[in-house]
């Protein structure tokens, strides 16, 4: 697989604070990439350096394995900060505008518009726009130029579950059309519905990096309990498939290895004579993997 951004070791200092610490990532074409961080963990600060807005201490990074010069940045879109187009321009003559500065040929600024659904109020104002109008005019902006790649910096912030999920689509969509998507966000939702790769940050270290399913696999709950809470705990005991086991609040919480299912414990046990009180199966999310990386690396 082609890849479209490789870091090797980035590291950046503000004074005594070190921002990123050996930063290693690496993003493949058609990937739908996420940065995830509690606040202050260098989602910001990565792309910052990536787009060329500031300078890394030490390391390095390359864009197409061709290194990361200003011709390999006009392959990139990007929108960092709120969207900012002049108020009494229309959304059509600030994307005009737009392709003006950038120098963009053919900017096809209709087809961007349709792209992001954001034709329909194209030609109103850009003062009387909502949170997901701008945000909408302004990933069309960035697909100006027909970038290979897009980067955004916390795309849902700000917006209701409508706009939110309007975004999601959009991402999607995007993403359907070939464009590499490397995105951050602090909603863990979101990451697990769009994205297809994810890298946890925390204190600019990171923690995890790879496919968001494999984060997730195996990690399966299931909640158990029994008339009998001594002959249950004896005979999960016994099954081949048991990963691990606790015991919380009088509920047995079960995760099994990889390979097995909740249907095959579930007639295990009733084979082996456990009257069954309760039986829950919580699939992983996102959210819970997420917070156990943290926990596991704390200091």
């Amino acid at each position: 697989m082609q890849k479209v951004l490789t870091t090797e070791g980035l590291t950046k200092q503000y004074g005594s604070i070190r921002a990123l610490d050996n930063l290693n990532i690496s993003v493949c074409k058609g990937d739908v990439y996420g940065l995830l961080g509690p606040n202050g963990s260098g989602k910001t600060t990565t792309m910052g350096i990536l787009l060329g807005i500031t300078n890394a201490k030490s390391g390095t990074y390359s864009w197409f394995e061709s290194g990361h010069g200003h011709q390999m940045r006009r392959r990139i879109g990007a929108t960092l900060d709120k969207p900012n187009f002049y108020p009494h321009l229309s959304g059509i003559e600030n994307l005009a505008l737009v392709a003006d500065i950038k120098d963009i040929k053919i900017p096809n600024i209709r087809a961007k518009l349709e792209m992001a659904d954001a034709a329909k109020f194209a030609r109103r104002k850009f003062h009387t726009y909502s949170t997901g109008m701008k945000q909408r005019l302004a990933i069309a902006a960035t697909l100006l130029g027909d970038p290979e790649v897009l980067v955004l910096d916390e795309p849902t912030n700000g917006l209701d579950p409508e706009g939110i999920a309007d975004v999601r689509e959009l991402i999607l969509k995007i993403a359907q059309e070939g464009i590499t998507v490397i995105m951050s966000s602090h909603l863990l939702d979101e990451v697990q519905k769009v994205c297809t790769h994810v890298a946890v940050l925390r204190s600019g270290q990171k923690l995890y990096e790879g496919q968001v399913h494999s984060l997730l696999a195996g990690n399966d709950g299931i909640d158990i309990a029994a008339d009998d809470m001594a002959q249950l705990r004896r005979v999960l005991g016994s099954f081949a498939g048991l990963e691990a086991l606790e015991d919380k609040h009088g509920v047995l919480k079960v995760r099994l290895k990889d390979g097995f299912k909740a249907s095959e414990l579930s007639s295990f046990l009733i084979t082996n004579g456990i009257d069954i009180t309760h039986f829950a199966h919580h699939k992983a999310s996102l959210e819970q993997e997420f917070l156990n990386l943290l926990s596991q690396n704390r200091a």
